[in-house]
């Protein structure tokens, strides 16, 4: 991730005065730290982040506690439409796709109903429309299915979507 990409999820979370993030994806903390920070000038709240591998996880946790931001930050180890399915009270304003490009389309489906109206949804790397992003494409370009949705050519490319409707 670069730091321009931070200074966006960071952006995001402060503009949208987000209360609850989730984030597919933790590897070493470096995103979680921006969106966690933009937490606590925000007031408050929580960010449950999953992380497939145990050691990334660790990593992580170390350099969010060395950040001063691991309280406002829950850490899950599995797999995220696992670690995902439960646990989440509260509608969720932002989200941050970050992990294995064929698993957005799925974990969306699984939050979509606790997605707050206006939530935002950050898609990293989602520039390839023929691949593994297609399908997840598709379906926030389509109106039809709730979300306003931009394609940003930040870092690899990202596709930023809005949530109009709550499923």
């Amino acid at each position: 991730m670069t730091p321009e990409f931070g200074r966006l999820l960071y952006l995001l979370a402060a503009t949208r005065k987000a209360r609850q993030i989730v984030e597919f994806g933790t590897s070493f903390g470096i995103s979680t730290i921006h969106l966690a920070a933009a937490l606590r000038d925000n007031g408050g709240g929580k960010l449950i982040t999953t992380e497939y591998e145990a050691s990334k996880a660790e990593r992580a946790r170390k350099n969010l506690d060395a950040a001063g931001l691991l309280d406002l930050v829950e850490i899950r180890v599995g797999n995220a439409l696992e670690t995902l399915r439960t646990g989440i009270d509260d509608p969720i304003d932002l989200v941050l796709l970050d992990g294995p490009k064929d698993l957005y389309l799925p974990l969306l489906r699984l939050l979509e109903s606790r997605l707050a109206p206006g939530a935002l949804i950050a898609a990293d790397n989602a520039k390839d429309i023929e691949g593994p992003m297609a399908g997840y494409l598709a379906y926030v370009r389509e109106p039809r299915n709730g979300y306003l949705s931009v394609h940003l050519p930040v870092d690899h490319g990202n596709e930023l979507s809005l949530r109009l409707t709550r499923g």
